[in-house]
């Protein structure tokens, strides 16, 4: 039932009161599809690029910031404190991705020991 109206079916299959009814709940379902089917390729149009990025042997300071979703500063600091490798490849920094892996899972495993460490039962 689309509007909520009681009513008595004249067959078992019936599951709308009227065709207006019928017709609204058409437009609903066709709507939803509609969401879905635009959620999951705006996904996709997303994803492309981090995929693209994943895949490379080395990455630029703005392609390791996109990843990790923050600002190049932040990556420039992380480099800068010895955290991040990098090479200097006529006068560009580059990060391989062995190193940007590794930084991954140090940072991984600073913030999992600090919140283990903070549980107290």
């Amino acid at each position: 039932m689309f509007c909520q109206n009681l009513f008595e079916a004249r067959k078992s299959t019936t599951q709308y009161c009227s065709a207006n009814c019928a017709k609204k709940a058409y437009k609903d379902r066709k709507r939803q599809e509609r969401i879905v089917h635009a959620t999951q390729e705006n996904l996709e149009k997303l994803s492309a690029p981090l995929k693209e990025l994943q895949a490379r042997d080395y990455l630029s300071v703005e392609e390791a910031a996109t990843l990790l979703g923050v600002s190049r500063w932040t990556i420039q600091r992380a480099i800068k404190r010895g955290r991040l490798q990098t090479l200097k490849v006529l006068g560009r920094r580059i990060i391989p991705q062995k190193s940007f892996n590794q930084f991954l899972n140090n940072q991984y495993n600073e913030s999992h020991a600090t919140q283990t460490s903070q549980v107290q039962w």
